[in-house]
């Protein structure tokens, strides 16, 4: 008895003790400037979501002003006067409408998602049609950065 004694009182700390899951609130919808940063090639543009889509609108580089709008499926493509549309599939997967509307995709309908608590906010992992993801979250809900494990992708949010 005398060896249970300190038994039962380590497991009646240790019962005490829980695993905290960490869930910050996801924002529904984003309108943010952001640096989309690939290899060595980087530009600014502000992407806007919504529940439904991912609005981008280039605002450096010779394709200032530039639209593209995401919506799960298809792509849209706006330009001066020029308008294109693509099935979003048959698509460069880099493009920052698809990157951005996946990533909250696969946060929003994944039922067990826990943040992992970091230094001054929240870390999320999960895979899209480009790879696996990284997301950081500030711990005031704000977004900091997206980046892709396996190639050199990066979006920085900027406000």
């Amino acid at each position: 008895m005398k060896k249970l004694a300190p038994l039962l009182l380590i497991l009646l700390i240790l019962s005490g003790c829980k695993v905290k899951n960490y869930t910050p609130e996801i924002p529904l919808t984003i309108e943010q400037n952001v640096k989309v940063t690939s290899g060595d090639f980087s530009y600014e543009c502000k992407i806007c979501k919504t529940e439904s889509d991912v609005t981008v609108t280039v605002n450096s580089t010779s394709a200032q002003g530039m639209t593209m709008i995401y919506d799960g499926e298809n792509l849209s493509f706006s330009y001066n006067d020029f308008t294109y549309d693509i099935n979003g599939k048959n698509f460069e997967k880099q493009n920052p409408a698809i990157v951005i509307y996946e990533v909250f995709d696969y946060i929003n309908r994944t039922e067990q998602l826990n943040a992992k608590k970091i230094d001054n906010g929240f870390k999320y992992e999960g895979k899209i049609s480009l790879g696996d993801f990284i997301l950081i979250q500030n711990e005031d809900n704000s977004l900091s950065v997206l980046t892709m494990r396996n190639i050199d992708y990066k979006i920085e949010f900027l406000d």
